[in-house]
């Protein structure tokens, strides 16, 4: 059975940017999208060092019961973000500049748990109540 959200004919708009900062550079932007009926959002990461087309055209495929978040991986010399789709309880395989692989598992609260041992090297930040926000990482 589809639900509501499912059958939503959506009516998508910008609704705002989050920039990424640290020190005195911006890293990138997250430019969010947002259905004016339903109100899901959509987000769509810009790295500041590459501007390369995204590989599919239109909106990102939507996870039904996710969050979208930026995924920052510093391992104390080099840092790492990207955007991605979660919910709490996920687990999920990861691997970035600043480390090899791990699994990282959702928690709660939105922090990650890493399986090899990294401690707080991989955190989540979530954009929607990050909009039209610049964070500094």
């Amino acid at each position: 059975m589809a639900s509501a959200q499912d059958a939503c004919q959506h009516q998508v708009v910008y609704a705002g940017v989050t920039n990424l900062t640290r020190g005195f550079g911006i890293m990138g932007a997250v430019d969010v999208w947002t259905c004016l009926r339903c109100h899901d959002i959509w987000c769509d990461e810009k790295r500041i060092e590459h501007q390369e087309l995204p590989p599919e055209v239109g909106l990102p495929t939507r996870i039904v019961g996710s969050e979208w978040a930026v995924l920052l991986c510093d391992n104390g010399a080099r840092l790492d973000w990207n955007v991605v789709q979660v919910r709490q309880g996920d687990v999920f395989q990861h691997s970035c500049a600043a480390f090899e692989s791990c699994r990282l598992t959702v928690l709660s609260d939105w922090t990650l748990t890493c399986s090899s041992g990294h401690g707080n090297s991989h955190r989540l930040i979530l954009i929607r109540p990050s909009i039209n926000k610049t964070l500094r990482v």
